[in-house]
């Protein structure tokens, strides 16, 4: 979500391990400290794009629309 080193990071499942999500790639992002207790004790969610990748969606005090943030550095590609 905030672009941290990965070495910095944790896995989050997106689905919850607790409630019967695989532990695997296609269920996981990481993600900084802050942001995994950002979604775990906060209002945040964490979901995979079409594209396969993980996007964020803020809180509705954030945005009341909920729309889906790319990961940050799917955000800082170049366009060819």
């Amino acid at each position: 979500m905030c672009g941290r080193p990965a070495g910095w990071c944790q896995v989050h499942h997106i689905e919850y391990w607790t409630d019967g999500g695989p532990t695997d790639l296609t269920n996981s992002a990481l993600v900084c400290g802050r942001c995994h207790r950002s979604i775990h004790h906060g209002d945040w969610e964490v979901v995979l794009g079409d594209d396969g990748h993980p996007q964020a969606i803020p809180p509705a005090a954030v945005d009341p629309h909920r729309q889906p943030i790319p990961s940050y550095h799917r955000r800082r590609q170049r366009t060819a």
